[in-house]
């Protein structure tokens, strides 16, 4: 039985998920985890960067004996998916690209960055549910999409969204890596992401030899909420 490794964004946790693994053919055994920090799971003692977070669920597919599986990474999932590519490349039967882009945040994200992780290390994460929700989703967001997306960030580890934000800030530039990925990917791109352009999302597909852009027309940065038919339907067709 093939294995699919779901690694959800920031400052989310592993519920965005649901709707699509709802939609997923039962002979795919299906793994998605709170990443460190996130939902469930503590906030280890170590500086988190994307490296960090691979390895973290790289031991985590070792433990259940797993050693070769698909991966589904959205947004900061993605640059964690680009980073056990580099690290594991022979672990990893294809990819999947949700809402996530190659490039490394220029001088302003990353000064944004910063100050959302003192921010949230101040407040707690209850200003990121009243501001990212509407931004992450599309036009005409499905019934409950907003309320979902809002009870999750509501619920986040203050400590563990400030120390995911730096390690975003941190990331490598993974366009050089592009040209040398071997395994299938597949790229989701929403026509209405206000976080991701959708035409970096295409450059990025372009850039990965063979990979399948997929475009979520009705979605924002959030298509597994937004399309979750049309998201498992795809992932389904990665899956051998």
């Amino acid at each position: 039985m093939a294995t699919l490794l779901l690694i959800h964004g920031f400052p989310l946790d592993r519920r965005i998920w649901t709707p699509v693994m709802d939609r997923l053919p039962s002979a795919i055994s299906v793994l998605a985890p709170d990443l460190p920090g996130c939902g469930a799971t503590p906030l280890p003692p170590v500086t988190l960067t994307m490296d960090e977070y691979a390895r973290h669920l790289l031991q985590l597919m070792d433990g259940r004996g797993v050693p070769k599986f698909y991966v589904a990474g959205h947004s900061m999932g993605g640059y964690i998916l680009f980073a056990m590519l580099r690290l594991a490349p022979e672990r990893i039967a294809g990819g999947a690209l949700v809402s996530s882009r190659a490039l490394p945040d220029n001088d302003e994200g990353r000064k944004t960055r910063e100050t959302v992780a003192q921010r949230v290390e101040k407040e707690g994460a209850g200003f990121l549910a009243g501001t990212m929700p509407e931004k992450a989703v599309g036009n005409e967001p499905p019934p409950g999409v907003l309320d979902t997306l809002r009870a999750v960030i509501r619920d986040a580890q203050p400590r563990g969204v400030a120390a995911a934000a730096r390690a975003m800030a941190a990331r490598p530039d993974a366009t050089p890596q592009l040209g040398a990925i071997a395994c299938p990917i597949v790229a989701f791109a929403g026509r209405q992401d206000k976080i991701v352009p959708p035409a970096e999302s295409e450059a990025m597909a372009k850039g990965i030899p063979g990979a399948k852009l997929v475009w979520c027309e009705r979605s924002g940065h959030v298509p597994m909420l937004e399309e979750p038919d049309l998201v498992a339907r795809e992932l389904a067709g990665l899956v051998k």
